[in-house]
């Protein structure tokens, strides 16, 4: 399937603007999530783009935060990368999601937006599993956040959560179904999380693997998200067998080499699409993944 304007609009611009929007638009949101390649940031908090322009100007569809529960406020968490690195846009967790939520409000129907934490901390007092849900809940608006249980619903006959989006019949959601949505997944901290009790029946986040090895694969039937440095070759092995890879620290060789394996959320350092062009996924019309073919 191909996107793009349609011919038609280079001589009827001025007279008929209406056919400058691609003739495949309509069928976009039939597309699966797993189907769509999208540029994704990498350490959103140390990006010189908020959080915001993000979303807004760079047409980033997936963030990135790490967060820290030591010093922080009771149910809420510092964000910065590390202790000798603490340069951050957005000082608070809530002050990042206050950003989210406000282009969250500028566009309503946005494309579904992923949140990927590397979390440091978890477990101590006031920064519990249930305090950190707690924030989610308070944040969000009630029905936006798409949970695991959601894939098991959608698809009766899966016992786990990797049957949910590979069993015929199933499948990840459809794009127009994740309108004005978020999905939350947990790379580091994981260990926390289970250690917590996980359960993809009740939690709020997706957890990922950082098995990058075939065999390795189904070891971890309640995870969907595959998260591996660089331009990895089992990105695309991950895909094909019907779940999400995520790629990060990557530059343009590696970005390039990814986007060409298929990998689907590409984590970079390099946002903005005017001086990095190399990076963008965004179509003509603004739709801002590019469909795997």
């Amino acid at each position: 399937m191909k996107y793009g304007f349609p011919k038609i609009c280079i001589g009827a611009l001025l007279l008929l603007p209406w056919l400058c929007f691609s003739q495949d638009a309509p069928n976009r949101d039939q597309l699966r999530y797993n189907q769509v390649q999208q540029k994704a940031a990498h350490n959103s908090e140390q990006r010189k783009e908020n959080i915001f322009a993000q979303l807004k100007t760079c047409n980033v569809r997936t963030i990135e935060f790490d967060v820290h529960a030591k010093k922080a406020p009771a149910g809420d968490w510092l964000v910065y990368h590390t202790l000798a690195d603490r340069a951050t846009n957005c000082r608070l967790l809530s002050d990042c999601y206050q950003q989210v939520i406000d282009f969250h409000k500028s566009e309503p129907n946005h494309e579904v937006i992923t949140i990927f934490w590397d979390i440091d901390g978890l477990g101590l007092k006031g920064h519990t599993k249930s305090d950190f849900y707690a924030q989610i809940e308070r944040t969000f608006p009630a029905g936006s956040v798409v949970k695991p249980a959601d894939f098991l619903a959608a698809c009766p006959a899966a016992a786990t959560l990797q049957e949910s989006v590979t069993k015929p019949g199933c499948g990840w959601p459809m794009l127009k179904d994740l309108r004005g949505k978020f999905m939350f997944v947990i790379s580091d901290g994981k260990a926390d999380f289970r250690k917590a009790g996980y359960d993809p029946r009740n939690d709020l986040v997706f957890l990922v693997s950082d098995y990058t090895v075939p065999e390795k694969i189904n070891a971890l039937p309640d995870v969907v998200f595959f998260n591996m440095s660089g331009a990895n070759p089992f990105a695309k092995t991950a895909r094909e067998t019907g779940f999400v890879s995520r790629v990060y620290w990557l530059d343009q060789p590696k970005y390039e080499k990814a986007m060409e394996l298929g990998a689907n959320l590409l984590a970079t350092d390099y946002l903005d699409p005017r001086q990095f062009p190399w990076t963008s996924t965004t179509q003509p019309d603004g739709f801002p993944f590019k469909t795997i073919k």
